[in-house]
């Protein structure tokens, strides 16, 4: 495995911002995720029913004439012999008080890409701005807002997607958050989630398919230092 990464502090009109890119290879062999559906459901057949591995005569002449697929031999897996992945972020501050250059409002973005081949995530970034010691009275308290979208590989589970139109394209999430420093060794957070998802099928209790809903989750954390 090779991983390297690069940060470098820059200061634009005296604002603090960093730039980083960083990379990743990896030569392990590993199993695609684009395979042929049929040739996964036999392997799976034959592990259920090994009687499939040597049906004999009499089974195979039946198979040959109902269910000849079942008779296909299982080929291996596809594989891959390395993968790899990249990716870039950077924040800037856009604004800070004179004389405290840790403190304001600020952007921030990111962004990774795989080979998509053997990793089911294609794409992911977002983007978003956030503040420290903006509040009159609060210079430790920190807040931000932002938006993520990750892209699922297209040869994630083609033939599952299509035929139960799970979707598994892509999924977004906003979220925004107030963390407040009560103390110097206590701090509490307060967490909104809006998270459309990528998958829009779920198995109910009677065990069908149904939509799945855009999720709403509110959190509250709180940090104690010891």
């Amino acid at each position: 495995m090779v991983a390297a990464e690069g940060r470098v502090r820059v200061n634009p009109f005296g604002l603090v911002g960093h730039q980083l890119v960083g990379f990743g290879w990896n030569n392990k062999t590993r199993v695609d995720l684009e395979q042929d559906p049929t040739n996964i459901a036999n392997a799976l057949l034959r592990l259920e029913f090994p009687r499939l591995n040597d049906p004999g005569p009499v089974l195979r002449r039946i198979l040959e004439r109902f269910f000849p697929q079942l008779l296909a031999p299982v080929v291996p897996l596809e594989r891959s012999s390395s993968t790899w992945a990249v990716y870039y972020n950077f924040d800037q501050y856009l604004w800070s008080p004179q004389g405290h250059p840790d403190r304001g409002i600020g952007l921030f973005f990111r962004f990774g890409a795989s080979d998509g081949v053997v990793n089911p995530i294609r794409w992911a970034y977002n983007v978003g701005f956030g503040g420290k010691g903006i509040v009159p009275g609060r210079p430790r308290d920190t807040f931000g807002l932002g938006w993520a979208r990750t892209e699922i590989s297209s040869n994630f589970i083609p033939f599952l997607r299509r035929q139960l139109d799970l979707g598994l394209n892509q999924e977004d999430a906003i979220e925004m958050y107030y963390n407040a420093s009560i103390t110097r060794w206590l701090n509490a957070t307060l967490d909104l989630q809006i998270i459309n998802q990528a998958l829009n099928k779920q198995l109910d209790s009677s065990g069908r398919l149904t939509d799945m809903n855009t999720a709403v989750i509110i959190g509250l954390r709180v940090y104690a230092r010891f």
